[in-house]
């Protein structure tokens, strides 16, 4: 069997899984519908099955059970704590797949005009941090528009806004700093390792960022925000950030608590929802948004 279909067997089963417990039965007729929607072959016995949910747990960190009482129905005892990278990485790769295999997708699937330069890079990159190889390139800010010179140790690539960055320990001050794959040239790959051992826990670095940017203040604010009820469900089902909860949901509207850094990237984010937004808390940030719309405004006076 392909190895594309173990992937696609793997992210089915815990998708299967996500909705509720399910007997082998429950998820061999889910496997065979999708074998149909997909035109690929993921029926599996028993037996196979087993050995996939050892797979499951050592690629991905699902930990699947089996009910010993009762209806005998298999569910998902244990996640990853980055539950949504495993499955976000393997839900593209179907995208993929099921791209390649469709004839004239080009008039039914609309793709974004708009992509991310800097990708190129990409591959390089992961090798670097994999193996901790030093980095160089030249850099250019957005700002200034100078061109400088880098030389950094890798440490992990990040995904934000629809573009890409590499987080590395810039050499020349010892700082961790972020680049714009898209604001890179000229990289090269260094032979020899870096020997330096960093401590960085990346994913409590940036727990509290939208975006990149971390650098507005030393501690997350609480921030509390009223939309209205049609965008309120857009809200939901898709938030703004992890730490999203919801505090009031009905006819009148959505009010949802945030804990997060209040960067210029955040308060340009809630300008883009206009007049179906509004800031409850912190007043500082009220009175933000207040002096921009204000601005704006006398533009068009």
């Amino acid at each position: 069997m392909p190895k594309e279909n173990y992937l696609s067997r793997y992210s089915h089963i815990v998708k299967r899984l996500e909705r509720g417990p399910a007997t082998f039965q429950d998820i061999a007729l889910y496997l065979e519908k999708q074998s149909e929607i997909e035109d690929i072959n993921l029926v599996i016995s028993q037996r196979t099955f087993q050995r996939d949910i050892k797979e499951i747990y050592t690629m991905f960190g699902y930990d699947i059970q089996n009910e010993q009482k009762g209806d005998k129905r298999y569910f998902i005892a244990d996640t990853p704590d980055q539950k949504q990278h495993p499955l976000r990485l393997l839900e593209s790769y179907q995208i993929m797949h099921a791209l390649q295999n469709a004839r004239g997708y080009e008039k039914v699937v609309l793709l974004e005009k708009r992509r991310p330069k800097g990708i190129e890079h990409f591959t390089g990159l992961l090798y670097a941090i994999n193996e901790k190889k030093s980095l160089a390139f030249e850099y250019t800010k957005f700002e200034d528009d100078i061109v400088t010179k880098r030389l950094v140790h890798p440490l992990a690539l990040k995904e934000a806004q629809g573009r890409w960055y590499l987080i590395a320990v810039d050499t020349k001050d010892n700082r961790l700093k972020t680049f714009g794959l898209d604001r890179m040239n000229g990289l090269d790959i260094h032979k020899s390792s870096f020997k330096a051992k960093y401590q960085y826990d990346l994913n409590e670095y940036f727990r509290h960022a939208f975006g990149i940017n971390t650098e507005s203040q030393n501690e997350p604010a609480t921030v509390r925000l009223s939309f209205s009820y049609e965008q309120g469900q857009y809200i939901k089902s898709f938030p703004l950030h992890e730490s999203q909860q919801i505090l009031v949901d009905n006819e009148n509207g959505v009010e949802v608590e945030l804990t997060i850094y209040i960067t210029w990237d955040f308060v340009k984010e809630l300008l883009s929802f206009g007049p179906n937004m509004k800031v409850l808390y912190p007043s500082s940030l009220k009175n933000e948004l207040k002096v921009l719309l204000t601005k704006t405004l006398k533009l068009y006076s």
